[in-house]
């Protein structure tokens, strides 16, 4: 008789574990920088910005004035829209192993408040810094696209789904700013691959792009022989 298998353990079921596991070293050890800052990171993969603010608003108040808890909270206020917070948290942070870090999130707070010009002079910082992060060249490269500069835009765009392969936003964004240039092949084979690596994002995405939803129908319907379905 064959043995019933046990499903794989999923994403969601490895993050929850490793919550708890942290939760119980924390009670260990209330002093564990380290689990803190691993625990905050994991609540806001989970959406739980005021859980996360809390725990890194606490350790602040064992770790004063430390600038990697300081840096973390800024991320979760940034996160919150808590851009003025935010900042004073961020004009705090001294440490220059967290410069590039510091720049991105800058770089973030005046992207979601769309003064780009400024949020652009940070993203290009953090690129100068790294320009091998990912998110760094996806933040730049968004940056490009809101200011239309797409002859920019796309190779930054580019180098950010090239870095991070499985990316649903870098390949969608690319997608984006290869429309915006007047490359319509590539982009509607860009957006296909976003298409597959998150179908669920996609057609939520459709809806705030009209423009891109009208390209995909397009590419159905000469896939369908030229039926073009209204």
């Amino acid at each position: 008789m064959a043995e019933d298998s046990v499903p794989a353990p999923t994403a969601k079921d490895r993050i929850a574990a490793r919550v708890h596991t942290l939760v119980a070293q924390i009670d260990r050890d209330p002093r564990d920088k380290k689990a803190m800052i691993e625990l905050a990171h994991l609540l806001v993969t989970q959406n739980d910005l005021d859980q996360a603010s809390t725990l890194l608003t606490k350790a602040l108040g064992l770790f004063p004035d430390d600038d990697l808890l300081q840096y973390n909270l800024a991320v979760v206020a940034t996160a919150q829209g808590q851009y003025s917070i935010a900042q004073k948290l961020l004009a705090q942070v001294t440490d220059p192993v967290l410069a590039a870090d510091k720049a991105y999130t800058t770089g973030q707070i005046y992207y979601k408040q769309q003064q780009y010009p400024r949020a652009l002079a940070f993203a290009l910082t953090a690129v100068d810094h790294n320009g091998a992060d990912a998110q760094y060249q996806l933040l730049y490269g968004d940056i490009l696209s809101a200011l239309e500069n797409w002859a920019l835009a796309v190779p930054a765009l580019q180098q950010a789904a090239s870095l991070a392969p499985k990316g649903f936003k870098p390949h969608f964004d690319l997608g984006v700013a290869l429309l915006g240039q007047g490359q319509v092949d590539e982009a509607r084979a860009v957006l296909a691959q976003a298409e597959k690596i998150d179908p669920a994002r996609f057609q939520h995405q459709l809806t705030l792009f009209s423009d891109i939803g009208r390209l995909m129908q397009r590419q159905k319907g000469a896939a369908d022989h030229g039926s073009d379905p209204q």
